[in-house]
């Protein structure tokens, strides 16, 4: 054979329709709106690299299954052009309309939760027919950005990481 090997780990869920948990489903789809809302130009000041993670708290019934309760917290780190000081002409390539400055660090926050977490919220649809924005509310704990700013990414971002960043991009830790 090709002499190559794998461990595999993991469990089908009737949370989703796609049999994935949840959590996995949200962050994954947050994720993929992150590059949807770059590409589109309507966030043209983020940038590639992007990590997201979802908490979700259930309420276990008396026969052991569980239903998603509320959206405890959601981590969006994600790369970004430098806050108030970056230019739509020089950030996008081919880009030939009118010029506009990145926003406030502030305003990109606000931004990617209006425009990437209750959008992406408002499409996914729970098991009782209700979008997954009804999870979401003031109780959410959100960490946009954690870190500050994110302007370097990629591999020059992540230059000296080798395992454990394999891990983390492979496995969702």
């Amino acid at each position: 054979g090709a002499g190559d090997q794998g461990i595999m780990f993991g469990y089908a869920s009737d949370e989703t329709e796609d049999c994935m948990p949840l959590t996995h489903s949200v962050a994954t789809k947050l994720g993929k709106k992150l590059t949807d809302v770059r590409k589109s130009g309507k966030l043209w000041w983020l940038r590639p690299d992007g990590k997201t993670q979802v908490t979700i708290e259930y309420l276990q019934k008396a026969d052991g299954s569980v239903e998603p309760k509320k959206l405890h917290t959601i981590v969006i780190s994600t790369q970004h052009a430098e806050p108030s000081r970056a230019t739509r002409c020089k950030e996008v390539a081919d880009y030939t309309g009118a010029d506009e400055t990145a926003p406030s660090m502030e305003e990109m926050n606000r931004l990617i939760v209006e425009e990437v977490i209750k959008a992406t919220l408002s499409e996914i649809m729970l098991k009782n027919g209700q979008p997954a924005l009804t999870l979401f509310g003031g109780f959410t704990h959100l960490h946009i950005n954690p870190s500050g700013k994110f302007i370097i990414g990629g591999p020059q971002g992540d230059a000296g990481l080798t395992v454990g960043k394999i891990i983390i991009n492979t496995h969702g830790g």
